[in-house]
């Protein structure tokens, strides 16, 4: 069996993308029925019940949002902790996620049975209309516990790598919703005519049974309550990041909605039924989208740059070439792809010239979307995350609102000018992508790390030093180790990890340096990072087991905080003199001293408590915390004559 080195580092892209798309598409596949099935039937049983779903489509992308995102936040904190080892914290974190979703659930509800009606007058004039939005709205929303749990527990089970039955769970509430789509729409059977409401009871039925298919395996005991406010908080800030990017989707949506409804119900219908065949027709793109994160982010740490660049281009010409399908589709045949939903004259005719307008967005949208997904791939968490909130909220609303101030034609203009300008925008992020100096100084070959060996040393006390920047923290190091005659681990310990992981060096050196601030715990979440952090884990460990050492940095003292003598110190000086130490010994100006100051610590102290959970610096966590600005040999001095009054010297 190959590897995950071998297998992203140097096996065919297209082959790579060939053996995981599947079961993600079959995923995508499973979701577009859930989206396509109740417009196919209620579009049969009336047209003011077709309007009423895509008028309620935002609020259901924002009950997804809602619950996937909560969902991912607990898979990232779970898939952290079992990357170092942590499983009772892991399942913790899986235990805090069911009251969560009973809490989320209850308030979505709640607060969505009060406002449907005035959220459907916002939407439509129609008396009709406005009843269906509100019966229809309503029972999705207050029956969602089904859809809230399920998220909880599909992304639990899928931090502990089954990934079977989720999928065995979706398509089971996909069979179930199709069967009683029909039968309680039209009352088949003896069962009594519900129409549109019946549509939303077998949407909701198919998401219970969903939850209850996944429940036995996903389902944990809830922690201590005196623990659940503090895992609570880990898991929204996890989350939120997801959430708000999942929302943008929903405030976009409702805004062209609201655009539309100026024009007329039919207008909203039509919008409304290009987003069913968009998830079927994206089905392939979403796919590579989801398949190219593993291969791109894994050879970015590696530094093989040539292969992130290749995945780039393959994945482009790929969707070029599926998305074409759709074009051709669009473009051909608008007619029979609304027909297939209904027969309303108004709608097909709307629809028509809007299907051929967004049609020619296809190919632009490709690179719209995969330069997001490319940037969240190395790590540039914050340029993906822009790229999408200038796509959803700064260009498809506004322009919308423009282009529909010359007439319902132009409108549709919105899709096809948005999708070149966000592919613009994408380009000028990855050109500067290209420039950066970890980008423009890699090597053309594979990198050949340099060979590191753990030094032989003697049995006795293990040294870890966390310190402040600037507080001379591997000086001091070095000083005891020399004084003790024990080997020194800092940079060898990144080497070491390096040849462990396959990845660059570089990448390893600056997890806890260069990670995005306002995304760090995701960053530092993410499957290479895991992998890299992994790697430093197991070299420390080897460095532990091999004998009496002085270890700098790299959240030692946590991760050797089960072995036997073990002394942990913390190292920190007042801001004055470590600034004046750092623009001694790097040549910074002050200004950029205390930029410098203000960014290392918050990226060490955020890096201490993705792998820890706990506070950096905390009195806690360490045997000694000890002022340096007596100078490095004076604090070397200080912490020997500790070691000795302690019988570990």
């Amino acid at each position: 069996m190959k590897t995950e080195s071998q297998f992203y580092g140097q096996e065919k892209i297209s082959r790579i993308l060939l053996k995981i798309a599947p079961p993600v598409m079959l995923a995508q596949l499973i979701q577009a029925l859930y989206n396509i099935v109740d417009s196919l039937f209620v579009g049969r049983y009336s047209e003011s019940g077709l309007t009423a779903l895509s008028i309620i489509y935002p609020v259901q992308l924002l009950m997804i949002a809602l619950a996937v995102g909560t969902g991912v936040g607990i898979n990232t904190a779970m898939a952290a902790r079992f990357g170092v080892g942590e499983r009772d914290e892991a399942e913790a974190f899986a235990g805090a996620g069911t009251p969560l979703a009973v809490a989320m659930w209850f308030v979505f509800a709640s607060a969505c049975w009060f406002f449907m009606p005035a959220y459907a007058r916002m939407s439509t004039s129609s008396e009709a209309v406005i009843r269906d939005v509100v019966v229809y709205g309503r029972i999705v929303c207050v029956f969602s516990f089904g859809l809230f749990l399920e998220s909880i527990w599909t992304k639990v089970l899928q931090a502990g790598g089954d990934m079977k039955t989720p999928m065995a769970a979706q398509i089971l509430g996909a069979v179930i919703n199709i069967i009683l789509d029909p039968i309680l729409i039209f009352g088949f059977f003896g069962l009594p005519e519900m129409g549109i409401a019946g549509a939303a009871a077998a949407t909701v039925a198919g998401q219970i049974a969903a939850a209850l298919a996944v429940m036995k395996k996903g389902y944990r005991k809830p922690p201590e309550r005196k623990r659940s406010g503090a895992l609570t908080a880990e898991i929204f800030r996890l989350g939120i990041p997801n959430i708000l990017m999942q929302s943008a989707y929903t405030f976009y949506i409702f805004g062209l909605n609201l655009i539309l409804s100026g024009f007329s119900d039919q207008a909203v219908t039509a919008l409304g039924l290009y987003y069913k065949w968009q998830t079927f027709f994206f089905i392939p793109l979403g796919a590579m989208q989801t398949c190219i994160v593993p291969v791109i982010s894994f050879n970015y740490a590696a530094r093989n740059i040539r292969r992130c660049k290749q995945t780039l281009t393959v994945s482009v010409l790929f969707g070029m070439g599926l998305m074409a399908v759709g074009t051709a589709c669009f473009s051909c045949i608008p007619g029979p792809l609304l027909r297939v939903f209904t027969s309303d004259a108004r709608v097909i005719e709307i629809g028509q010239v809007g299907f051929r307008f967004i049609g020619v967005s296809f190919i632009p949208m490709v690179t719209s979307l995969i330069f997001p997904v490319f940037f969240q791939a190395v790590g540039s968490g914050l340029k993906s995350s822009f790229l999408t909130v200038v796509r959803t909220l700064v260009l498809f609303v506004p322009l919308g609102y423009l282009f529909s101030r010359l007439g319902l034609t132009w409108f549709w203009l919105t899709y096809p000018v948005t999708e070149v300008l966000t592919t613009l925008l994408g380009f000028w992020f990855y050109r500067g992508f290209l420039d950066h100096p970890y980008v423009r100084n890699a090597p053309v070959l594979d990198r050949e790390h340099g060979e590191s060996v753990i030094r032989p040393s003697r049995p006795g006390v293990i040294i870890t030093i966390a310190r402040e920047h600037g507080s001379s923290g591997k000086q001091i190091g070095k000083l005891v180790a020399e004084q003790l005659g024990i080997p020194f681990y800092y940079k060898e310990m990144t080497a070491l990890a390096a040849q462990e992981s396959g990845l660059d060096r570089e990448f390893i050196s600056d997890l806890n340096k260069n990670g995005p601030r306002l995304l760090y715990n995701l960053y530092l979440s993410t499957r290479v990072v895991r992998l890299a952090v992994q790697a430093q884990h197991k070299i420390l460990e080897r460095i532990a087991e091999n004998g009496s050492c002085v270890i700098v940095g790299r959240a030692a003292d946590h991760v050797l905080r089960n072995h036997e003598n073990v002394v942990r110190l913390f190292i920190y000086a007042p801001r004055k003199y470590r600034e004046g130490r750092v623009m001694e010994v790097y040549g910074d100006t002050p200004a950029e001293a205390r930029a410098n100051l203000r960014r290392s610590d918050k990226a060490r102290a955020a890096y201490y408590h993705s792998i820890s959970g706990g506070r950096w610096g905390s009195r806690e966590n360490y045997d000694l915390l000890i002022d340096s600005s007596s100078g490095p040999e004076r604090t070397a001095a200080a912490v020997l004559a500790f070691l000795k009054e302690t019988g570990r010297g």
